[in-house]
């Protein structure tokens, strides 16, 4: 009875320890999966805040900028931006997508691009060689942009991001789409009562 008794002990605490290891390896999924999740989020993030470094118009700040889009995009990454007109820019590789936006800011003081709602899906975490990672994820934008004498320009749109994971580097986007949803654009110095009426006149 006695040697019964302790083979059953035994079994039991095995039976317990796989549970416990079962449950040890679970968590450290779920884990790897929130920290992957966070890294990609992350890279939006890092895009909003290096297009507003490229908005400055410093050539300092434009290069750190430079620096982070290499980080964060493949090197053939896709990167597109629409707007309700249907106007369309596309361009490959971070470099290209520097200039584009360089060129849209450049006629602003300063920016500021906010993000919200980001939702992220994986695909598929990468192996123990680095490799097969893949997921996608979409990422509310509010931007303000604004110059002193003019204008403030309102753009409110959603961005539309693929990412996989490179070797040695880690997450990266690959292909980025900018939808415009709406905007406004605020005149800081409205025409002045006499301004309109000689326009008026005019166009009769």
């Amino acid at each position: 009875m006695g040697y019964a008794v302790h083979r059953l002990l035994i079994i039991n605490a095995l039976l317990h320890l796989c549970i416990v290891v079962s449950a040890v390896k679970a968590d450290e999924h779920d884990v790897a999966i929130m920290v992957a999740k966070q890294n990609i989020e992350y890279l939006q993030r890092l895009y909003a805040r290096a297009t507003d470094q490229i908005g400055t118009n410093l050539p300092e700040n434009i290069e750190a900028g430079r620096e982070v889009y290499h980080r964060i995009f493949t090197s053939d990454a896709t990167i597109r931006a629409s707007d309700p007109s249907g106007s369309q820019f596309s361009v490959t590789g971070p470099d290209e997508w520097v200039k584009v936006v360089d060129g849209a800011l450049s006629v602003f003081d300063s920016t500021q691009h906010l993000l919200g709602t980001q939702i992220v899906e994986l695909e598929s975490m990468p192996d123990a060689d680095g490799r097969a990672g893949k997921g996608k994820m979409s990422s509310f934008l509010q931007a303000w942009h604004q110059d002193d004498d003019r204008v403030i320009d309102i753009y409110l749109g959603t961005y539309f991001s693929k990412v996989r994971y490179t070797k040695g580097v880690g997450w990266q986007i690959y292909d980025m789409q900018l939808e415009k949803v709406a905007g406004e654009v605020i005149h800081k110095r409205p025409q002045s009562p006499e301004l309109k009426i000689t326009s008026e006149v005019d166009r009769k």
